[in-house]
């Protein structure tokens, strides 16, 4: 004899059958990783804040592909991915002028300007920040890509006139995927960059 249940005890079935179905469907909640950056140069030419001439830095622009606080990756020739959980403390743009900043500072060829006064200013740099991301489309051998342009100008009477400007491009192999690797690949690019953009500026003429 076929067993009956009432509706309201189907409908309790129902409701529990979904509810597992459901929570077996879930997943651990994935937590997100933060990187900061640290360009480091040699120890003769740092730890030697507010020396050399004074310079006003502008702050970078960047390339729409790459303005997000997420990791890009280059997986494929004109094909790039967008890591949502491993992301940069501050917009890559404010956190390189930051870190450009401070090396620069750091140094002996040049100081921050005091206050807002312009009057102060000696040198201006600006730049853009071209390319920033893990170049994953060898799969076997991982690199770590930066291309910045910069371009300082030296006050001249009442204007700016160019003194240097470059685009300084970097292709840091890596170990692995692991994001920790790629950010020690950018620091490793950015320190070169930052060391050739000092040996450029001291060979400028002086005047």
């Amino acid at each position: 004899m076929a067993r009956r249940f009432s509706p309201v005890i189907t409908s309790l079935l129902i409701l529990t059958a979904l509810f597992h179905g459901c929570s077996g469907l879930q997943k651990e909640p994935v937590t997100k990783q933060y990187f900061d950056l640290a360009p480091q140069l040699p120890a003769s030419i740092k730890d030697s804040l507010c020396l050399g001439k004074t310079l006003m830095v502008k702050a970078f622009s960047i390339n729409s592909a790459f303005d997000s606080h997420s990791f890009v990756y280059k997986v494929g020739e004109n094909e790039y991915a967008t890591d949502y959980y491993t992301e940069f403390i501050s917009y890559p743009s404010k956190l390189i002028t930051e870190k450009i900043s401070g090396a620069l500072f750091g140094s002996p060829y040049f100081r921050p300007v005091p206050g807002d006064d312009k009057k102060e200013v000696a040198f201006r740099l600006s730049g853009a920040i071209l390319q920033l991301a893990g170049d994953y489309k060898d799969k076997g051998h991982p690199r770590a890509a930066l291309e910045l342009m910069m371009v300082l100008e030296k006050k001249s009477g009442p204007v700016f006139t160019p003194v240097l400007s470059r685009t300084y491009a970097v292709d840091e192999p890596i170990p692995d995927r692991n994001p920790s690797s790629l950010v020690s690949g950018w620091n490793t690019g950015l320190s070169k960059i930052l060391m050739q953009f000092l040996t450029e500026f001291q060979a400028l003429p002086a005047s």
